[in-house]
């Protein structure tokens, strides 16, 4: 729901509105009765606030009961636009049921019950009546199965009114208002200052700590937490309606209160901090502990037009999926909506409890969560960082290899702890508990445990060397189990030196990213599939509206999408424009320098980005899990432009940054969407904050390379190690100078993971078979890529991440979302943002206050968890380190080359 209702005086005046008829009682209406609008003017009448409640009668087993709500906005007015609130005419529009055949009543259930089977969001109870009717009886049904037919039918109805005039999935009307006001300015000179703050602070911030480990970020909780306060400060401080002039443009610098949709713009801005993928490349490049590499690492101008062209691709391929990823309503994008529950609490107080005994504001219960978990982060975290990863399973033996690969935290499995983590940042690693649908932690963390299983037998068993290597560990060895020593298989020219490859050996991997390998070869077969064979009917729908040039309003009449017709939409042409220029300009980017970049995998990088935003896009709208299609563009480029490393390195950021930035926009298009901020606004401040971010990111980068002592080094004073760079780099000479031919091909070591590509199209078929032949049957919520995926989660993450998910996944999206329904819907997502921006701001305060100065607590409770084989703190009587692995090598020892 989007609000509670405020608190109400007995004398408070009434304007009833109705669809040509009055009413004067308030009373909740039923589905018959949906027009009605009843407003309330609030009894604190501060403003010219008022709330619209509209609430459905539904079965007792069926929570279809919702809200529509005026948001309280400063600037809102009683005059809204002309938006009804309508029935559906894909139902019959009769006021009763009770008038159909039952050979109609049958027709319309067998079409709902189509239209509706494998939305995984969809109540399962409702579809289970409808299919026992419809498949109950061949003979002449009795007067009680045709009396529950029609009230499938009425809760079909219901439904169906909730994807009209509000949403039908809980998730979203808990915190999206239904109502809006054109009026309220949202491009405001406030917007642009706050905006560019926060963007070049927090892209620098982020940019400086994203080398140290463990990296500091700046969410967008932090920057709308901060972002707040400043809004409401410029709001009171500058001179209301004070206009300045510059060249014929007049900006009014205060046009009234700080509102809403500010402050939720501003936060778009700052969801673009992520750094761009040129500073990975140049740091590999410029570094002599990597490639060494003078020309492209010090040409400016290269990096400038390579990041302008790169920063500039995504958005031009996003215009195409708004038909497919924005407008339809079964489009959640759960990931947006605890930014909305944020924004909503830290405005919003003086509502009514959810709970009797609740009576706490959702503005105050935020300040209550974000000052806990202020608390309490400092203590798993600083004061007893044990608690962080929990290994508690090893300190009873602690020079036990075998209970550190099965049950470690670090270098094992983190199987069999039942307590891995009091950690908020560990047990969100790999989904938020709260936001993400309990359909997907359920189906991730499954084919996470399979998987994890299958490795247990392997690695034992010593399955390509395995056993003389840790279980989990994302690193490639050589074949005497040390780490493998890229540079003595490289020219001076970054090539590879094949006759130093062959006298060397094979990169070795350990047996979780060998099943890692193939759940990513396999997955990208499995997403399409998926897609097609659950949503064929929705793309192929969008495909018809574009060709046909429908209007959105025709094409989806739901009340966001009504609502949001007030604005006008970003022309194809512009996402055309931005397409074309970030296109010229990377072409001059890589033919005007020794890139090794032909202008041909550049429009191969975009037909790979064009051909899979849908799909993932679609998986990530309704699962919030985003399949990385960073694997599958370093195997195209690693065959196509085998042999050149730099090639390499500009192929995938081209085409893997394209898709991520991509969907990263559509989805706060999606929040746009939602709060109805107008998409050329939303356009316009995305492609500002992304350059702006871009170029401070660029220029930090530079600076921390040339200005921090032993940078990338291991044991650097200040911890600025770079983990994410070593990895970078790896991959690299992994896929591009040693080559997936090599590696995958008719010869290659690991040519065996190619004989699962199969299961890519088995599996989704399978499953598809079995939920169409079982319908009622678990196999419904059984989502085969999020299954695979969980696969894709090992290395260097293991299971005592996921395992925290679950279980709170289970108490909040099972047991209260359920038993405390209201409660769910009021603080759920106010209660997960408040966690999130308190371990953002708290990090901060730990580094400057405590870290940077080296400042630290020594005792047991800090150092044990690092006593152990599982985090390579257990030594001999002569001080060499007991290795996490099975089976070990003496001195001198190797095993095979593998050639």
């Amino acid at each position: 729901m989007a609000d509670e209702d405020e608190k109400e005086d007995s004398s408070s005046t009434k304007d009833t509105l109705t669809n040509g008829s009055e009413s004067s009682s308030s009373r909740p209406l039923s589905s018959s009765t949906l027009n009605e609008k009843i407003w309330t003017q609030p009894k604190d009448d501060k403003s010219s606030d008022f709330d619209l409640t509209l609430k459905l009668e539904e079965p007792a087993d069926l929570d279809l009961a919702f809200k529509l709500e005026k948001p309280s906005d400063p600037h809102s007015s009683p005059n809204q636009p002309n938006v009804k609130l309508e029935e559906s005419s894909e139902l019959q529009s009769q006021d009763s049921t009770e008038t159909l055949s039952e050979e109609a009543l049958d027709a319309q259930l067998k079409d709902l019950i189509i239209k509706h089977e494998f939305d995984q969001n969809f109540p399962t109870e409702l579809l289970t009546r409808a299919r026992a009717f419809t498949q109950g009886t061949n003979g002449a049904r009795s007067e009680a199965e045709i009396a529950a037919g029609h009230e499938a039918i009425k809760s079909f109805r219901d439904f169906d009114e909730l994807i009209r005039n509000s949403s039908p999935y809980i998730e979203v009307r808990s915190v999206v208002d239904v109502t809006d006001d054109p009026s309220v300015p949202v491009g405001t000179f406030r917007v642009f200052v706050l905006g560019t703050f926060f963007t070049a602070v927090g892209s620098g911030i982020s940019q400086f700590f994203s080398l140290r480990l463990p990296s500091i970020e700046i969410s967008t909780f932090v920057i709308q937490l901060l972002a707040m306060p400043l809004g409401i400060a410029m709001a009171r401080w500058i001179p209301k309606d004070k206009h300045v002039g510059f060249r014929g443009w007049t900006v009014n610098l205060n046009p009234g209160e700080f509102t809403q949709k500010e402050h939720l713009l501003v936060a778009m801005m700052g969801n673009t901090l992520n750094s761009p993928y040129i500073v990975s490349i140049v740091q590999v490049l410029k570094l002599d502990l990597f490639y060494g590499e003078k020309v492209l690492s010090s040409s400016i101008l290269w990096q400038v037009l390579t990041l302008v062209s790169s920063q500039l691709l995504g958005y031009g391929c996003a215009g195409l999926t708004r038909r497919f990823l924005i407008y339809p309503p079964a489009m959640i994008w759960p990931r947006v909506l605890p930014a909305i529950a944020l924004s909503k609490a830290l405005r919003r107080d003086g509502e009514s409890s959810a709970w009797g005994i609740m009576t706490i504001s959702r503005n105050r219960f935020f300040m209550v969560a974000f000052a806990a978990m202020f608390v309490w982060f400092w203590i798993p975290n600083y004061l007893f960082q044990a608690l962080s990863l929990f290994n508690w399973t090893t300190w009873f033996s602690p020079a036990s290899t075998t209970v550190a690969l099965i049950t470690g935290s670090t270098c094992g499995l983190g199987f069999f702890n039942p307590l891995p983590s009091l950690d908020w940042n560990i047990v969100t690693s790999l989904g938020d508990p709260i936001v993400t649908p309990l359909f997907t932690l359920l189906n991730f963390a499954a084919g996470m445990i399979l998987s994890g299983l299958l490795a247990i037998p392997l690695y034992f068993g010593n399955f390509m060397n395995g056993a003389y290597l840790p279980i989990n560990s994302n690193k490639i060895y050589d074949n005497t189990a040390n780490v493998y020593d890229v540079k003595r298989v490289l020219t001076s020219d970054l090539n590879l030196n094949v006759e130093a490859y062959f006298n060397y050996a094979i990169p070795y991997m350990s047996t979780t990213v060998l099943i890692q390998m193939v759940a990513h070869f396999v997955v990208y077969i499995a997403v399409p599939l998926h897609i097609f064979l659950y949503f064929r009917r929705d793309i192929a729908a969008g495909i018809r509206s574009a060709w046909s040039r429908k209007s959105r309003e025709d094409e989806f009449s739901d009340i966001h999408n009504r609502l949001m017709s007030a604005y006008p939409e970003v022309p194809h042409w512009w996402y055309g424009i931005v397409l074309l220029i970030s296109f010229v300009i990377a072409c001059i980017a890589v033919s005007a320098f020794p890139t090794g970049m032909p202008i041909w995998g550049l429009l191969v990088a975009i037909g790979f980005t064009l051909l899979l935003q849908i799909p993932i896009g679609m998986l990530a709208a309704i699962s919030n899990v985003e399949v990385s299609t960073s694997i599958l563009a370093f195997l195209i480029a690693g065959f196509t432009l085998e042999g050149q490393v730099i090639g390499n390195m500009i192929f995938k950021m081209y085409s893997y940054l394209a898709t991520s930035q991509s969907l990263n926009f559509v989805g706060d298009l999606k929040m746009a969407h939602y709060c109805k901020i107008p998409p050329r606004w939303a356009f316009a401040a995305q492609l500002y904050a992304s350059m702006l971010g871009g170029f401070i990111s660029l220029g930090v980068n530079h600076w921390s390379l040339s200005n921090i002592k032993g940078i990338c080094q291991e044991g650097q004073a200040e911890r600025f190690v770079c983990p994410h760079t070593h990895k970078f780099f790896i991959n690299t000479v992994l896929w591009s100078a040693i080559g997936p031919r090599r590696l995958f091909g008719s010869d290659g070591p690991y040519r065996g993971t190619l004989y699962f590509l199969p299961l890519g199209i088995v599996l989704p078929l399978l499953v598809y078979w079995g939920a169409r032949r079982w319908p009622s049957s678990w196999l419904r919520h059984v989502n085969t890529p999020i299954f695979i995926a969980g696969a894709v989660a090992w290395a260097p993450l293991n299971f005592s991440y996921m395992q925290g998910t679950v279980v709170l996944a289970l108490f909040f999206n099972r047991y209260v979302k359920k038993r405390y329904n209201a409660w769910w819907q009021k603080y759920a997502y106010v209660l997960t943002a408040s966690f999130s921006a308190a371990t953002g701001v708290a990090a901060l305060f730990l580094f400057f206050a405590f870290q940077r100065w080296n400042v630290k607590v020594d005792w047991i409770g800090n150092s044990i968890a690092g006593q152990g084989v599982d985090q390579g703190g257990f030594k001999f009587a002569n001080g060499t380190t007991l290795k996490c692995s099975n089976l070990k090598l003496q001195p001198g020892e190797s095993f095979a080359t593998g050639f």
